[in-house]
């Protein structure tokens, strides 16, 4: 009976070992298996390794590629912008030169008392107020500029360190390729992607250079607007000092106008002389009938009388010039008179000749005399009354 029960409990002990020795068998293969192989769709990433990498690389570079192509438009849109503000500033500039142009021209003739000088202060200080625009608007457009090339210089690093990643992604793909059909198409698109890559980061050089152009043009801009500025300035200095000169010639032949009015008061009254102040120039206008007989070179008395008054007034301004120019009409000289004066030329320049005489005789230090007979009419020699005014003699006081 005791040999039985000691049967039975070995036999025990043996099946208790051998289901001891299966369960660390288990355990010990459990340890060996890889279980995040295993996943939901039956572990394709792993048995298609390759593919899946290469699908994976194509989708970002293409995503990649937009991103860089959106930039590149942007900053060629930045460019057509910057070259378009830089064409109306050349064109500013064209302007300010055709300004400047015509305010020398202006300044030459109020130089030559034919000037208007009120109307030339008046343009330059237009042109003084466009030349500021125009430096504003450079200083804007040179700011944009600045941005422009800091931003093409970023995105160009940028575009080469995103090629230098392509390329790397292409030798790893390259390299580790397992199914050699599928991914020869793949590795094709990304080798067109990484053309397209490098064509753009060669476009984003060009950009750079045309930006590096229009600096220099913008900066040849700033340097014609400040020569434009410095010209103006110097106009503007000497416009001042001949309004100045201006003012004071103006007020001395004002001063010698008010005299000879109050002196010749009379026969300015009765037409025969005439007071005028314009240009720089005093001009006194006497008529040849209350000056001369008809064909006659002699002064009447009161015309003498006249003509010393002014050579009396006169006299007080010896820094101005005084000529004295005789005119004649159309008519020719006959009978008689053609011995003494062949031609009204005669006539004119020998009535203007005892004309500065009789200013002289008044006080008058010295006056150069001309004589123009009919060349130079102030009225039509068709009528008696335009023949009347044509025959004159005029008294010019300049500077």
């Amino acid at each position: 009976m005791q040999r039985v029960i000691t049967k039975g409990v070995n036999m025990k002990s043996i099946r208790i070992s051998i289901l001891a020795l299966g369960l660390l068998s288990i355990a010990g293969n459990a340890a060996a298996i890889d279980w995040n192989a295993i996943c939901c769709d039956g572990g394709y990433e792993y048995r298609h390794r390759n593919q899946w990498d290469a699908d994976n690389a194509s989708k970002d570079m293409a995503a990649r590629l937009a991103a860089l192509e959106k930039e590149r438009q942007r900053l060629v849109d930045e460019l057509a912008a910057a070259k378009k503000e830089n064409g109306a500033l050349s064109d500013r500039v064209k302007a300010l030169e055709s300004q400047l142009a015509d305010r020398d021209r202006e300044l030459a003739n109020l130089r030559s008392s034919s000037g208007d000088a009120s109307k030339l202060a008046s343009q330059l200080s237009s042109a003084q107020s466009d030349l500021t625009q125009s430096k504003a608007r450079t200083a804007e457009l040179e700011r944009q500029l600045a941005a422009a090339q800091a931003s093409a210089g970023g995105d160009k690093e940028k575009l080469a360190a995103d090629l230098a990643a392509a390329q790397s992604q292409l030798a790893a793909l390259q390299a580790g390729a397992g199914d050699k059909d599928k991914l020869a198409a793949d590795l094709a698109t990304a080798k067109q992607h990484n053309a397209d890559l490098t064509s753009q980061l060669a476009a984003m050089g060009g950009v750079a250079g045309d930006k590096d152009k229009m600096a220099a043009e913008l900066a040849a801009c700033r340097q014609r607007v400040a020569e434009l500025e410095k010209m103006l300035a110097d106009r503007d200095k000497e416009l001042a000092g001949l309004r100045g000169d201006l003012s004071a010639e103006m007020s001395k032949l004002k001063e010698a106008q008010r005299g000879l009015i109050r002196a010749l008061k009379p026969q300015i009254d009765q037409n025969n002389i005439a007071v005028d102040l314009n240009n720089e120039r005093l001009l006194i206008n006497l008529a040849s009938g209350y000056l001369f007989g008809s064909g006659e070179d002699q002064l009447k008395p009161a015309g003498a009388d006249a003509l010393k008054q002014v050579g009396a007034i006169l006299k007080d301004f010896p820094e101005y010039k005084v000529a004295v120019d005789g005119h004649t009409d159309n008519r020719p000289i006959k009978s008689s008179l053609k011995k003494k004066f062949p031609t009204n030329k005669e006539l004119s320049e020998a009535r203007a000749a005892n004309a500065a005489k009789a200013l002289t005789e008044g006080g008058l230090g010295a006056a150069t005399t001309h004589g123009y007979a009919d060349t130079k009419p102030v009225g039509p020699n068709t009528t008696d009354a335009g023949r009347a005014k044509n025959r004159r003699v005029e008294i010019r006081v300049t500077k």
